[in-house]
């Protein structure tokens, strides 16, 4: 494993609560793989809506799990409750669900 790949997993690995080993070194290889893919996730930092919403989703989850929530339906519920604000930013997620649909998601948070 070279530098970037060991770095890229850390930092995958410190904002992806939950994800296994496994998971991570999916997304690593599909980022390496497709360096534009890379570039457009960076973009995502930059949009202050995309990235205040993925907070609020990240967080809510959390304390649904914390509360006892089962992790799955604890990320579903979320999602529905901001599927609108989902709709509106699709093109700027579009590269993180194209991500995400490529590899098992579960219990990630």
């Amino acid at each position: 494993m070279g530098l970037k790949s060991f770095v890229l997993k850390k930092v995958l690995g410190s904002k992806m609560k939950g994800a296994s080993e496994e998971q991570i070194d999916d997304l690593v290889k599909k980022i390496e793989a497709n360096p534009d893919l890379a570039n457009k996730l960076k973009s995502l930092e930059d949009n202050k809506e995309v990235k205040e919403l993925l907070e609020k989703v990240q967080t809510e989850t959390e304390e649904k799990i914390a509360g006892g929530m089962n992790a799955q339906m604890a990320q579903i519920t979320v999602m529905m409750k901001y599927k609108d604000q989902f709709v509106k930013h699709r093109e700027a997620l579009a590269p993180l669900m194209e991500l995400m649909g490529s590899i098992n998601m579960q219990n990630i948070v």
